[in-house]
């Protein structure tokens, strides 16, 4: 008894002082049951106990809250009463409205979460990895210098791309505070511990000031040690300091070797300070002056002066190009109408990234749009059930905007717990999220959170589905007749009208449903198109790991004699079939260079260009790449042999069209700085270099033994078995040869080709999810409009029945609706689609958006889902019961 009575206090007060001694009496009488004896009896009144609680007393507490705000008022209305009041009181009245009909409250809910969460989840992936990527301090004036050189490509580049003399020419604008440029590469760090390769910024200023962020600790680069031959210093990322230092306090001053060189650790960066994922800072340390100005390995970071606008910065960059043209045109033909301009930091690194990123957007905002208008329908059907309520308040004195404002209450009451869910949802998608995102992103510490940006977003998305949802209803509640709902016993709903409202809604959610279908359809054959066609090279088996050699200990030809002993050392291992290295490889091949021909074609328009990569021989055994004419490299092809190469078949196509290709020599870089003329020696066939959505391009090979400036190389090692698993025997390799070197960047070639489509990966899964959710919709929404229909229409049904029709003749009745909405929809949809093709086309491969088996396959599974979702109802009608129908007349 003493815990029931501790029990009775979960009840309002005033019940307890009630009913306590009529409680106690009851239980006392139930455990005097026999039923209520024993170890299992005491169990069972226990239970009955707690179910009853959990029962009435929620239900006593709403009524306690009722009489506190309760729309009834016991006293005289206080003309003076606060607007909160009301509020309060409309709020109340949502939630007894609800309590009523939780099943209606737990699908509007449901559907609302779903809608808002998956706008929450893609908006969270694009604010973190595509707006707002870096915490800098006002991150939209970090520019970045991008360049264009038309006669060379016609993209925009930002990374690595301008000389130390272009940029001591754009730091003298006016629209720059500041500006910093950096090269971009690899140190090894070690000294008495494992060696570890770190990514590097090779500094010529100061970048502290251009980010607007001091160091955690210590400070930055002065003058001195920027100067060439300057002190051997450098500054560490905080998450290099915590990784590898533990986030010793007493790191400043301390030396370290970097390329087996001693430097002493000046700073450590914020830990919002990771730019490009470089975790170590160097001085560049050589003399700008002794570069060329096609020396182009710099990338150029400023922050917009006051009062300096994008617009201002890209017109002071074009006369400066412009002036530079004129200048030095003549001795550099790339600056014949080259262009420069300035894009924000996130947008210029980021860009790649943007399309699928807003694709995505729009695509999970038609999928809110689709829950909407089917909420919308739903609040349209239960607002037909309760024109008698409404009619009644309003003959007893309602305004008709309190009656709009209790019905727009209830539908953000909704919206509101359908934001929580979504947010709920959003939270737990975003970490699960990683997953998807390919090594390139993870490498620059980007991160996709649920934070006030997300939360705020998540709100307006809730408030303005709620003002959505509930304002045609709200309007239809203020024309509302009180005299004629009442004489009509509520059947005012049934007007051609407001059944016109839902089937134009139900075209909507159709329509919307279809723009989703074709365009997830168009991805996913896309993605298809890329896997299956054929790149030129087999990824099967294959290891990829770089390696960066310190040149301070692998000067001259000692690197070529390291890359030797290793490539002969991981040969020799068990189920090895070839081993090469590389300067690049399919799919993440970049580099290009200019070159002449000694017996140039008499078409000279632009300059020629090709993709340039050093390796060693076997190359192409390892990639599995046929000679088409001619020889590999040997190892005959040495330092103080005569230049060679080997070019692809396109560049033969483009630059030697009719001419045998063996024996034609090239001269690499401009031939004016007196490079040595490189013989054709081979012909390999073609193959995608730069990914499987990428054209092939002209390219030329060289061999490494003719090279001694190359110190960093990809090593690909071709296994019988599984790739990875031969990666503990080529560390052991790579050890006994140098304990110090370390290697990185490694992954198998297979898991290199998908990283270059993840793009069209992961936008095609996440459409067709969104796709798969939109038809689930519409399913809903077709089925409730019908069943709704079925429902008003029983009496005409009836009758139709009684006078001879046929069951058949009735599903027909109701099928033929669905279908004028469908094909409305499917019309509609695909014309929105092709309209809006252009922000497809980006994201597309071998597959046009006007694709007749795509668009066909979309609109014969919407057109099937849509014939199940009306089959029901269309079967309850032809069993109605002609009698009963003419009786509820």
């Amino acid at each position: 008894m003493a815990l029931f009575r501790v029990l009775l206090r979960l009840y309002p007060r005033a019940f307890r002082e009630r009913f306590r001694a009529e409680l106690e009496q009851t239980f006392a009488a139930m455990r005097a049951e026999p039923r209520h004896a024993g170890v299992n009896g005491r169990l069972l009144l226990w239970c009955t106990v707690a179910r009853d609680l959990c029962r009435t007393c929620a239900g006593q507490w709403l009524r306690y809250i009722g009489r506190r705000f309760s729309p009834v008022p016991r006293q005289p209305v206080d003309p003076r009463r606060s607007e909160m009041d009301t509020v309060l009181q409309d709020v109340w009245y949502a939630l007894r409205q609800f309590a009523r009909r939780p099943g209606f409250a737990a699908v509007a809910v449901l559907s609302l979460g779903l809608g808002i969460g998956g706008n929450s989840l893609i908006y969270g992936l694009v604010d973190g990895y595509v707006l707002t990527p870096f915490p800098y301090p006002d991150a939209e004036r970090l520019v970045a210098v991008g360049v264009s050189f038309p006669k060379l490509s016609s993209r925009t580049s930002y990374v690595e791309v301008l000389s130390p003399a272009e940029y001591a020419d754009i730091r003298a604008s006016e629209s720059f505070a500041a500006a910093a440029a950096f090269d971009l590469g690899n140190r090894n760090v070690s000294g008495g511990d494992i060696p570890e390769r770190v990514f590097t910024a090779l500094l010529l200023d100061d970048l502290f000031p251009v980010m607007g962020m001091a160091a955690q600790l210590g400070r930055g680069f002065t003058r001195e040690e920027l100067a060439p031959g300057g002190p051997s210093v450098a500054i560490i990322s905080n998450r290099l300091w915590h990784s590898r230092f533990g986030a010793d306090p007493d790191i400043l001053n301390r030396t370290i070797r970097i390329g087996g060189q001693p430097a002493a650790i000046v700073g450590v960066m914020s830990p919002g300070l990771l730019l490009i994922g470089t975790d170590l800072w160097l001085p560049w340390g050589g003399d700008p002056a002794s570069l060329p100005r096609n020396v182009r390995q710099f990338t150029i970071l400023a922050r917009l002066a006051p009062g300096a606008t994008l617009r201002t910065a890209n017109a002071e960059l074009a006369t400066l190009a412009s002036r530079i043209d004129g200048n030095y045109r003549g001795s550099f033909r790339e600056y014949e109408g080259w262009r420069l301009s300035v894009s924000p930091w996130a947008n210029a690194l980021l860009q790649d990234l943007r399309p699928a990123a807003f694709l995505l957007l729009g695509a999970v905002g038609l999928v809110l749009l689709i829950a909407c208008a089917n909420l919308t329908n739903l609040f349209l059907a239960r607002s037909t059930t309760r024109q008698r309520e409404l009619a009644v308040r309003l003959a007893l004195g309602a305004g008709r905007s309190r009656i709009a404002r209790t019905l727009l209450t209830e539908s953000i009451l909704l919206s509101l717990a359908g934001a929580a869910l979504g947010v709920a949802l959003a939270y737990a998608g975003l970490r699960s999220a990683v997953a998807l995102i390919p090594a390139q992103l993870q490498m620059l510490d980007l991160h996709a959170t649920v934070n006030a940006r997300v939360l705020l977003w998540s709100l307006a998305l809730s408030l303005g589905t709620g003002i959505i949802v509930g304002l045609i209803p709200a309007i239809q509640a203020t024309r509302l007749d009180p005299h004629e709902s009442l004489k009509s016993e509520g059947r005012s709903g049934l007007s051609r009208s407001g059944a016109r409202l839902r089937m134009t809604l139900v075209i909507a959610e159709i329509t919307l449903s279809v723009v989703l279908l074709i365009g997830a359809g168009l991805l996913m054959k896309s993605f298809a198109n890329i896997h299956s066609v054929d790149a030129g090279f087999d990824a099967r088996g294959v290891l990829t790991m770089r390696l960066t050699l310190p040149r301070e200990r692998y000067s001259g030809e000692a690197g070529n004699v390291f890359f030797d002993r290793l490539i002969e050392r991981v040969a020799a291992l068990p189920n090895v079939r070839a081993v090469s290295a590389a300067s690049q490889f399919p799919p993440m091949a970049t580099f290009q260079t200019e070159f002449s021909l000694e017996r140039a074609p008499a078409d000279t328009a632009g300059i020629p260009t090709a993709l340039i990569t050093v390796a060693t021989p076997r190359h192409f055994e390892t990639l599995r790449v046929p000679m088409r004419s001619g020889r590999t490299f040997s190892d005959a092809d040495s330092l103080t042999a005569p230049p060679v190469a080997i070019v692809n078949q396109a560049f033969v196509a483009r630059y030697l069209p009719g001419r045998d290709p063996l024996g034609q020599r090239v001269s690499l870089g401009d031939p004016r700085n007196g490079r040595p003329w490189t013989t054709i020696v081979g012909v390999v066939a073609d193959f995608r270099a730069g990914g499987a959505t990428q054209a092939v391009r002209p390219a030329i090979f060289t061999p490494v033994r003719q090279q001694t400036a190359w110190n960093q190389l990809f090593v690909l090692v071709r296994s019988d078995g599984d790739a990875a698993a031969l990666l503990p025997s080529v560390r052991d390799a790579v050890r006994a040869l140098d304990p110090e070197q370390p290697i990185y960047a490694v992954q198998t070639l297979q898991d290199a080709v998908a990283q270059s489509s993840f793009q069209q990966r992961i936008a095609a899964l996440l459409l067709s999810a969104f796709a798969m959710v939109a038809l689930a919709l519409a399913a809903v929404g077709i089925f409730g409009v019908l069943s709704f229909t079925v429902s008003a229409r029983t009496q005409e049904i009836g009758v139709r029945l009684a006078v001879g029709a046929e069951p058949r003749h009735v599903r027909w009745l109701v099928v033929r609706q669905v279908l004028r909405m469908s094909l409305a929809g499917l019309v509609l949809g695909t014309a929105i689609l092709l309209a809006g093709s252009r922000a497809l086309e980006g994201m597309l491969f071998g597959v046009s958006p006007a694709d007749p088996v795509t668009i066909g396959a979309a609109t014969g599974i919407l057109g099937a889902v849509a014939l199940i979702a009306a089959w029901l109802p269309a079967a309850r009608a032809s069993r109605v019961d002609p009698i009963q129908a003419l009786r509820s007349e």
